[in-house]
Order: structure tokens, then C-alpha cells, then sequence
């Protein structure tokens, strides 16, 4: 039997109706299990927070390669989707929330490695200062002209005083180590210039003209003052190396003369080796080789040749000597801190024991710095500044001592201070004078005493560190946390701190300890203190110089950046 037309008709309209009302359906089932819309808005906002953070970081200087593990983790989330379901639209949510909560966490991470970055960078530009301030120091005490460099380590304490992110850190490294890579070139081409004066001179006993000589040393001591960077320094290098070399063609005609002062030159030079313990077999053979030849030598260029073989011979003796006097030093330095010691020991009532006055100078302070240094050097001007430094040493050590025999008040000026001022051309700054033998800090002003405190020290474990240090940084308030781990016999817990400015790379700080009563002689060492925490007012620091809080304060209120801080 057929369908009319008209049954077809409304059969057809019928199964579209069905249609529709099961697509009408599907959609609302759809819709239902799609998830929770908030849900969702949290994911997406938690990722855009993320890309910000990640900008921010990125902006601020933080390595691509630090923030790689982040970059890497949300590029896999991204590729993730949302399971499908049709009927239970928990999955869906499950999933926002996850998503949502792993952004969260890769913010966190994030955060954490800006602060890490930040942390390190700042730690590398402290470092880079204190030794930019130590190559200042060492070229200051042998009367270079620095101007410009001291102008320079201003401009960069000023720039870590304003420095936030790791791309200011960086740029304050960066500068740091230009600075002082001059500041070695400064010395280097120094000595050059020294060593063409002593020709002049010679050239000058030997009544020859020197007035052209004499023009183009005058200029150069110009061009050495002026130099700021290795580029310059090295081309008045090469400049001078030309100069000398004429000047050896100008004193042709007094060789002989030249020649044997040159030969006494080798000789001290010979005497210094054997003085610094060092086998001068060979130099010596050159030495006797020269005196034999000089008396052989006879005709003009016979006596050329042999001022050139006497310069060889002292310029091959240069590395050896210097690396000598280095090693020689620093020996001498370190029996000089240990004879002294012993010979002049703390007895400690409190506890029986005896103690060396001089912690700072033995192996757990400055002692094993210096020995590192020497360990360390490679080219002759590497050995060149551990003599600087050990030289220093024993300068400060010496003082030390004699302020040790001093009986003048601590609250008074005293004559160690002031030549420390005077070796350090610190006349003219803001310093905070520490004296590890009174346990007292005296604050000067332009070479004037404005104020005095008496201070608690680093205990002989863990002493205060010698030397002439820039402010690395100045923290009101802040949170010291232990760098030692619990069950150490250094540990302390997080500790509060009001005033504190940082002298020394490592966490060496001045600063107020509110936990003590007694401060100065003595209290370096195990003591019974009178009303402090007896669990930490009992020893001396962890190398920090300790204050009194209000005077912390006054020390705090008063000084800026460019403050020097001297322990001796």
C-alpha cells in the first residue's frame, strides 16, 4: 500500500521536528557539562598573571635561561585541553582548577627565582665592589693617580645604594671589574714609567742630555694621570716601551757607565732572590757570565750587545723576584701574627682558657685569604698583589700591636688611627675606626673624631675581618638568618636586627645586638654577660662588629653609602 502525498508530507515534517528537538537536546546537554564558568576565568587569569610575572622577570634582567624550566612547564600546560563529557561536568572543572592551581604554582616558582637572581646578582656586585675598593686601596698607598677611579667607585656606590633589580646588580659588576682591570693596567704601566726614570737618571749622572727625555716623561706621567681604561693604559704602554728603547740608542756613548749600574741592579736583584729563599743558581752564573764579558768588551757595539744581554737578564729575573717577595711575605706574615699570639694571650677568667689576641690576622680571619691569593696567582701581576695585600697586612698587624700598648682612652684620638687615616689617604672621608685589641669603634670626619663606642667583635672562630672595607650595603630594619644549620654550634635562629651596614663580602656587618648588656674588652671572648640573652650575649660574633641599639642608631642616621669602615 502507498502513502498519499500528503502522508509523506507530514511524515517528513515530523522527522524534522525530531530532529531538531534531538539537536535542541544535545545542545542543553552540552551546555550543562561544559563546566563551571568561574572556574575556567580563574585559569585563564592565572595564566596571564604568570606571563606577566614572567615579562616582569625578563624586563628586570633575569636570565632566559633561569626562567627556561617555567617557560618549558607552561608550554606544556597550554597544549593540554579539557576532557570531554557529555553528562558530568566534574571533570571539566577538575581539570580549570588543576590548571588553575599549577599556573599558581609555576607564579610562585617564578617569584622564587627572581628573588634567587636577585639575591646572587646582588651578592656578585658586593663582592666585585670590595675588590674594586681593594685594587682603589693598593694604588692609593703607593701614591697613583686615582682620582678618576675614586670618582668611579662614588658613582657606583651611589648606583648599589639605588639597585633593586639584577640588571643593576650587573651593570655595578660589570663596572666593578672594568675599574679594576684599569686599575692593575694603572700599576703595570706605572712601573714601566719607574723604570724609564731610573734610565733617565742614569743617563743624567752620566752627563747626557736628557731635556727632550725629561719633556716626554713629564708627558707621560700627564697621559698616566688622564688614562681611565686598559685601552689607553696600554697604549701609553707601548708608547714608554718606545722611549726606553731610545733612550737606550741615547746612551751609546756612556754604555760603560749604563752598564754597570745595570750590573749592580742585577746583582741586588740576585741578593733579594736569596733573601726570599728562592734558587738564584742560574741568575747568579748570568751575573758572573756579565762581569767576564764587561771586561772583555771593548768596541761600540760590542758594548750595545751587552747592555741588551743585562736588560734580558733582568727582565727574566722580574717574574721570579716578584713571585719570591710574594711567598716571602706571606711567610713572614704569618709568623709574625702566630709569635705575636702567644706571646700575648688573653687569659679568660670566666672560663680558664687563654686566647690570641690577633684572630683576625690567623688563619680563620685574613690569614687564609692572604694564603688563597698566593695560591691563586698566575701572572706576575696577580703575585704583584698579594705583596700589596701582604704588605697591608703586616702594616695593620703592626698597628694592631702598637694600639695593643696604647693606654689612651678608647673614647679619644689615638696615633694608630691616625696613621691609618694618613697610609690609606682616608684623611678626607667619613670612617668608622674599629680596634679589635680595645673592642671599641671611633667614628672620624674628615681626619676628626666625632664619636665613640665600645664593641663586641667576632669570637677567634669566627673573627671580625682586618682591613679597609667600602659600605656594601645598609639595611634598617632587616631579618639575619643563619647561614649554618641547626645543631651547629654557630646556628642561631632568625634574628631581627634595627641598624645594620654591611663592610665585608659574606655577611659581615656593623650593627646593633639588642641581645647584649656589655660591650668592649674582652667580650670578644667567652664572658658572663650582665643582663643580655644568655644563649648568644655570652661570646663574641659571628664576625659582625656589635653595637648598642641607640648607638647602632646614631652610627646608622649618620653615615651614607660612602663610609669607610677600618679594622685593625
Amino acid at each position: 500500500m502507498q502513502t498519499s502525498r500528503r502522508g509523506r508530507h507530514v511524515l517528513r515534517a515530523g522527522q524534522a521536528i525530531i530532529a531538531v528537538l534531538l539537536l535542541l537536546s544535545l545542545t542543553t546537554v552540552l551546555t550543562a557539562c561544559g563546566g563551571n564558568a568561574q572556574v575556567q576565568q580563574q585559569a585563564a587569569q592565572s595564566k596571564t598573571q604568570l606571563d606577566q610575572l614572567l615579562q616582569h622577570a625578563q624586563s628586570i634582567g633575569v636570565p632566559s635561561a633561569s626562567l627556561q624550566p617555567v617557560l618549558a612547564q607552561e608550554q606544556q600546560l597550554n597544549g593540554t585541553s579539557a576532557p570531554l563529557s557529555l553528562f558530568n561536568s566534574q571533570p571539566v572543572d577538575q581539570y580549570y582548577h588543576n590548571l588553575a592551581t599549577r599556573y599558581t604554582q609555576l607564579q610562585l616558582q617564578t617569584q622564587g627565582v627572581i628573588t634567587t637572581t636577585t639575591a646572587q646578582d646582588q651578592s656578585l656586585a658586593q663582592r666585585a665592589m670590595q675588590d674594586f675598593q681593594t685594587a682603589l686601596t693598593r694604588q692609593q698607598v703607593a701614591h697613583l693617580p686615582v682620582q678618576y677611579f675614586e670618582q668611579q667607585f662614588s658613582l657606583n656606590q651611589s648606583l648599589l645604594a639605588a639597585a633593586h633589580d639584577p640588571k643593576d646588580y650587573v651593570i655595578i659588576t660589570k663596572n666593578a671589574h672594568s675599574n679594576q682591570q684599569a686599575l692593575d693596567a694603572l700599576q703595570t704601566t706605572a712601573g714601566q714609567l719607574k723604570i724609564l726614570n731610573t734610565t733617565i737618571q742614569q743617563m743624567q749622572t752620566a752627563k747626557i742630555d736628557i731635556t727632550a727625555m725629561q719633556t716626554q716623561y713629564q708627558n707621560d706621567q700627564a697621559l698616566l694621570t688622564a688614562a681611565t681604561n686598559i685601552q689607553s693604559f696600554q697604549t701609553l704602554s707601548t708608547l714608554i716601551d718606545a722611549q726606553y728603547q731610545q733612550a737606550i740608542v741615547t746612551t751609546t756613548l756612556a754604555i760603560p757607565y749604563v752598564t754597570a749600574a745595570k750590573l749592580s741592579e742585577l746583582a741586588t736583584q740576585i741578593a733579594q732572590l736569596k733573601q726570599y729563599g728562592m734558587d738564584a743558581s742560574a741568575y747568579q752564573k748570568r751575573l758572573d757570565a756579565d762581569h767576564a764579558t764587561m771586561q772583555q768588551t771593548k768596541t761600540l757595539a760590542a758594548y750595545q750587545t751587552f747592555a741588551k744581554q743585562i736588560d734580558a737578564d733582568i727582565a727574566s729575573m722580574h717574574d721570579t723576584l716578584v713571585q719570591g717577595e710574594a711567598s716571602y711575605l706571606i711567610k713572614q706574615f704569618h709568623q709574625e701574627v702566630d709569635s705575636w699570639g702567644q706571646a700575648h694571650l688573653y687569659h679568660d677568667s670566666f672560663n680558664g682558657q687563654n686566647y690570641v689576641l690577633d684572630a683576625g690576622y690567623q688563619q680563620a680571619g685574613i690569614g687564609s685569604d692572604l694564603d688563597n691569593a698566593l695560591a691563586n696567582a698566575y701572572t706576575p701581576d696577580d703575585y704583584q698583589s698579594v705583596v700589596d695585600e701582604a704588605q697591608n697586612a703586616l702594616f695593620n698587624l703592626h698597628l694592631m700591636e702598637q694600639d695593643y700598648s696604647d693606654k689612651t682612652p678608647y673614647n679619644q684620638v689615638h696615633a694608630t688611627d691616625m696613621a691609618m687615616l694618613d697610609h690609606y689617604q682616608l684623611q678626607g672621608k667619613q670612617v668608622l675606626m674599629v680596634s679589635l685589641a680595645e673592642q671599641a669603634m671611633r667614628v672620624y670626619q674628615d681626619g676628626k673624631l666625632v664619636n665613640s663606642f665600645q664593641v663586641t667583635t667576632g669570637r677567634n672562630e669566627l673573627p671580625s675581618v682586618p682591613g679597609v672595607w667600602p659600605t656594601l650595603d645598609r639595611l634598617s630594619p632587616t631579618v639575619f638568618k643563619s647561614p649554618d644549620p641547626p645543631g651547629s654550634p654557630y646556628w642561631y635562629p632568625d634574628t631581627p636586627i634595627h641598624y645594620a651596614i654591611l663592610y665585608h663580602w659574606g655577611g659581615y656587618f656593623v650593627h646593633d645586638s639588642w641581645w647584649r648588656v656589655n660591650y668592649g674588652p674582652g667580650t670578644q671572648f667567652p664572658h658572663y654577660d650582665t643582663g643580655g640573652d644568655e644563649s648568644f650575649a655570652g661570646s663574641g660574633s659571628h664576625g659582625c662588629v656589635n653595637m648598642q641599639e641607640q648607638q647602632a642608631a646614631w652610627v646608622y642616621a649618620n653615615t651614607n653609602w660612602n663610609t669607610m669602615i677600618v679594622i685593625y
